[in-house]
């Protein structure tokens, strides 16, 4: 499952980086936010439209939906919402490295934190 997001992920970069800082825009509409977390949800959930236990077919629907929203998210963008994200993911770029660092840092903390609380209430 990761390497099908890592993969994705480094074909699309800037487009992704251009879309995450439009979701925070204040100008970018409500319904192109709901498209990006959508897309980005539905990259990381378990739950498929056609499940990845069948061969082939398991990465279709991934390898559909999830470009086409966010196609669609980055066509209806105002112009003046994407060129300022534009602008912003050209900045952030150099620092993408840095940035999927320290998040992969917060996540393993995230899940030992986690799996600590679970393990001292089952425990004690």
């Amino acid at each position: 499952m990761f390497y099908r997001i890592w993969t994705f992920i480094s074909s699309r970069r800037r487009d992704l980086l251009m879309l995450f800082t439009a979701l925070f825009n204040r100008d970018t509409p409500r319904t192109i936010r709901m498209m990006i977390i959508a897309a980005f949800l539905y990259l990381i959930s378990p739950v498929d439209f056609l499940p990845d236990v069948v061969p082939g077919l398991g990465l279709v629907d991934d390898a559909v939906l999830v470009p086409t929203l966010l196609y669609a998210a980055k066509q209806f963008l105002p112009p003046q919402v994407r060129a300022l994200s534009e602008k912003r993911a050209d900045f952030l770029m150099p620092k993408l490295p840095y940035i999927l660092l320290v998040m992969g840092i917060l996540l393993i903390a995230w899940v030992v934190f986690i799996i600590t609380a679970i393990y001292n209430f089952i425990f004690n």
